[in-house]
């Protein structure tokens, strides 16, 4: 494979986890979190938050869904990709290990996340991104 065919995938890889975090998580989020302060509706996901052990569970509930729900929109332009991913890599695991507790039945698609998000950590945001546009020139 061609280095510009690894920067392609490497593209993709970050386009795909990031839309698919929005699509299926971070867009929904953001209607809950206008729901919980705009309109002082209850969020299950607090709940949740309480159940697993955090301390403060409605920081945390709003902690996690920002990161979700504007994480995955940087991740997808590629700004601050290596800390976006670790935040959000921090929240798949939390999701895993709370599937895991609960039986394993739930684990897959949290662990899917989980591993492309380490691999946009370590790795970075590829050539097609904005912060490669934002690098000082060498």
């Amino acid at each position: 494979m061609t280095k510009e065919g690894r920067e392609f995938g490497w593209l993709f890889l970050r386009l795909a986890t990031g839309a698919m975090m929005f699509g299926l998580h971070g867009y929904a989020r953001i209607g809950k979190l206008y729901n919980y302060f705009v309109l002082k509706q209850p969020w299950s996901f607090v709940g949740l938050v309480q159940r697993i052990g955090f301390p403060v569970p409605a920081f945390f509930a709003v902690i996690s869904a920002l990161v979700e729900a504007i994480g995955s929109v940087m991740l997808m332009l590629g700004i601050g990709t290596r800390w976006v991913a670790a935040l959000m890599a921090i929240n798949m695991m939390v999701a895993t290990g709370f599937e895991l507790n609960k039986g394993g039945g739930g684990a897959e698609l949290p662990g899917i996340y989980l591993v492309a998000l380490i691999a946009l950590a370590i790795g970075g945001s590829g050539k097609y991104s904005l912060d490669v546009r934002r690098r000082p020139p060498r």
